[in-house]
């Protein structure tokens, strides 16, 4: 069968759905919802919106609800999760699915949801993209088994996906707290109101250090440098390098101490600690440690952790931000406590953060018994 012989055409998510009208949008002072685009899963509330918002063009949000499925369009193509009694909004790389009346017992649409998603994903990276187009989705054709089977086996997975969703919800509590600016009452302090410049150095990136840059030096001899990049979460890995050339300048490299990755682009100002290994990077990204020479002791950790707030602060609010390298380091200024009381906090935050990893897994090992094909 063809998509719009059961469904109903695919209504879209607004387009110039901005972080400036999502922040714009918190003056309103009523409800907010969850807003959610092209996500792996939109299961996880990341952002939300007031449900008066207005696009950046000035045109009220589409408020959706009911029973139906949300596709990612780009970003996770052909990601799809199922929604029944929430309100949402959904920005132009997400699109919201629904039933025809006609086809109430032909099509289960949780079902549908799960065992049809790989075929989706694939669709999307055929012809060597990551997105997936309206006319894509409905030119092609699906087989579904029995609306019967369909129940049967979607009842052998719910006994399961309650579980998983309860865990979602302790992940996203446990991600808030670690989010939340700490306040602690430290008793020793080695200086305040510190220049972050008096105690701190970055290392900016190599411009034009590129994948395809590290795919022809792939069979290139000697120590190999690991390349780093702006990322949300993960590794921010780009593979790695031998020790050459970029652009006629020698290759910028940060090796065998700690150090602090901060994202210049994207999701701007998010931190993440590095332990000593052979590093590089590309103009994505910044690292930084401590200066030889200063005469304080800080845990990168917890510096990451404590200033959280002071690192976004400096980075632009616009759809694919930049942090300010030059404003913090000319601004900035730190309360640096005893390091066994920096410790001590970094020890209570990693305690959080092993749970998140345990809950990570967990979900990543369901969603991926949920990727494969079904057999029915």
């Amino acid at each position: 069968m063809r998509f719009l012989d059961v469904f109903n055409e695919i209504k879209k998510g607004d387009y110039a759905l901005t972080d400036e009208a999502v922040y714009a949008s918190i003056q309103n002072g009523d409800e907010f919802i969850p807003l959610y685009g092209g996500n792996k899963d939109h299961r996880t509330t990341e952002r939300r919106i007031s449900i008066s918002a207005k696009t950046k063009k000035g045109i009220p949000i589409t408020v959706f609800s009911g029973d139906g499925i949300i596709i990612s369009l780009d970003g996770s193509a052909g990601s799809m999760t199922y929604k029944s009694g929430e309100r949402f909004s959904l920005n132009h790389h997400a699109g919201f699915i629904t039933l025809r009346e006609d086809a109430r017992e032909k099509v289960n649409l949780e079902f549908f949801a799960i065992y049809l998603q790989n075929y989706y994903r694939n669709l999307s990276v055929s012809d060597g993209s990551k997105t997936l187009s309206l006319d894509q989705i409905y030119n092609e054709e699906f087989d579904l088994p029995p609306f019967d089977v369909q129940c049967h086996a979607l009842y052998s997975i719910k006994k399961i996906s309650p579980k998983i969703k309860q865990l979602t919800r302790i992940k996203e509590k446990l991600s808030a707290l670690i989010e939340k600016e700490f306040s602690v009452d430290y008793c020793n302090y080695q200086g305040k109101a510190v220049p972050i410049s008096e105690c701190i150095d970055y290392l900016s990136g190599n411009s034009g250090l590129t994948e395809e840059v590290a795919y022809q030096m792939l069979h290139n001899e000697g120590p190999r440098y690991v390349i780093l990049s702006s990322a949300a979460e993960g590794n921010s890995t780009l593979g790695n390098v031998p020790f050459c050339q970029i652009n006629g300048r020698p290759l910028k490299v940060f090796s065998n101490q700690e150090g602090l990755l901060v994202n210049r682009k994207g999701k701007a100002g998010l931190t993440r600690y590095l332990k000593p290994g052979m590093y590089t990077l590309n103009d994505d990204a910044y690292i930084l440690f401590n200066k030889a020479d200063s005469p304080y002791t800080i845990d990168l950790r917890w510096l990451g952790i404590q200033y959280r707030k002071e690192f976004l602060s400096y980075s632009s609010s616009a759809d694919n931000g930049t942090w300010n390298m030059t404003g913090f380091f000319q601004y900035s200024k730190i309360d640096i406590p005893d390091i066994q009381e920096q410790i001590s906090l970094v020890k209570s935050v990693e305690r959080i953060q092993q749970k998140i990893e345990r809950i990570d897994s967990i979900i990543c090992r369901y969603d991926s018994l949920l990727c494969k094909e079904l057999a029915v």
